[in-house]
């Protein structure tokens, strides 16, 4: 591990490493480099020296492929979202792909930039910078772990083209409304991934939230659903904490919504299912429906209507833009969507800003138009 200071007008160089015969931690100085890069190649070079005196040059026979699948399951499995661990089998796929049978300790600095760029001609740079995060954080352990000499991730550069317009990622009004419509035609606790769609719709909430609602929740005398927790989709074995402790609210619903979920109680009491959980929603045995099952529900629901195709997190964009776009504060709205920060929710819905600009602007002249009384 290096650290760089500069001081004056000259940069020193600071690396440690662990001594293998005796496990201390050492450390080595030098002073004098009139550039922060004179300072970083010298201390690539004791590293690397430092490495070979101590272990040798690492001789691993794992695949870059093999070695990020052990690195992802020992050290994320266990305590990400499942949102996330799909992220990382993705980006296993990718260099699995990509890197085929290449060993870790043969992939080079300029066969990972080579990479980047290959990677980036076809996808945009917000996914470029997240594989490439995924697999700088492996990299690194795998220096640490010595199973690779160096960081191959180093000052590269990630590429990517901009981003796919937001607004393909929710639907506009006349779609939104014949969603629900069609939704709404069918409340059936044998089919309730469409009533959890439905929900959805209405509330912005995650699916991982809907899927954790139990009829306690559902608090029709004061008009509001208690989002308390989630369910674990992951294990799909019982529930966990939300996403963060912003996500713990009380989100207002008009009396449609506690129409069609009485209906669902209804025909959930017809089936006599066993509830341990005492879940709003069910699937086939005694837990909620998949987000593959719900999913693969709106998939085919908005080919039936003609509506363009956006997944169930969708219906929470298409929900939050929805109110954004009739006027509701965007401090509202993260509120209600349990946003960690305001900062979230402007990032995200920036775009209904830009998109709403003329219409403020016509406010604004009106405003100045009545200065004078």
């Amino acid at each position: 591990m290096a650290s760089y200071q500069k001081r004056g007008k000259t940069w020193t160089a600071r690396i440690s490493y662990t001594d293998q015969m005796t496990g201390d931690r050492k450390y080595q100085t030098k002073s004098g480099f009139l550039r922060k890069n004179q300072a970083e190649e010298w201390a690539i070079s004791i590293e690397q020296t430092k490495f070979n005196e101590s272990i040798g040059k690492a001789t691993t026979k794992e695949t870059f492929a093999d070695y990020f699948e052990r690195w992802f399951t020992t050290y994320k499995l266990p305590h990400v979202e499942e949102q996330t661990i799909n992220h990382y089998r993705y980006t296993h796929g990718i260099i699995k792909g990509y890197f085929k049978e290449l060993r870790l300790n043969l992939v080079t600095r300029e066969y990972y930039q080579t990479f980047l760029n290959d990677f980036g001609k076809t996808h945009a740079i917000a996914s470029s910078r997240k594989v490439a995060m995924e697999i700088r954080s492996c990299v690194r352990d795998a220096v640490t772990d010595g199973a690779i000499a160096r960081d191959f991730t180093r000052r590269v550069v990630v590429t990517g083209h901009e981003a796919t317009d937001e607004s393909l990622k929710y639907l506009d009004g006349d779609d939104m409304h014949k969603l629900i419509d069609d939704l709404s035609a069918t409340i059936d606790a044998r089919r309730s991934s469409r009533a959890m769609a439905l929900l959805a719709l209405y509330t912005g909430a995650r699916f991982g939230e809907i899927a954790g609602l139990t009829w306690d929740n559902v608090d029709e005398e004061n008009g509001t659903i208690d989002i308390k927790r989630a369910w674990n989709t992951l294990d799909n074995d019982g529930f966990k904490s939300t996403k963060n402790k912003q996500s713990v609210r009380n989100i207002t619903v008009n009396h449609e919504v506690f129409d069609f979920l009485r209906q669902l109680q209804r025909s959930q009491d017809s089936l006599d299912r066993d509830n341990p959980f005492n879940l709003v929603f069910l699937g086939q045995g005694i837990t909620p429906p998949s987000s593959t099952a719900a999913n693969n529900m709106l998939k085919r629901t908005l080919e039936h209507i003609g509506a363009k195709h956006i997944t169930f997190h969708g219906l929470r964009h298409t929900h939050a833009s929805y109110l954004i776009y009739k006027g509701l504060t965007l401090y509202y709205v993260s509120e209600r969507l349990g946003h960690a920060n305001f900062n979230v929710t402007l990032r995200v819905y920036s775009h209904m800003i830009h998109e709403m600009k003329d219409e403020q602007n016509k406010k604004l002249l009106s405003v100045l138009d009545g200065f004078r009384g």
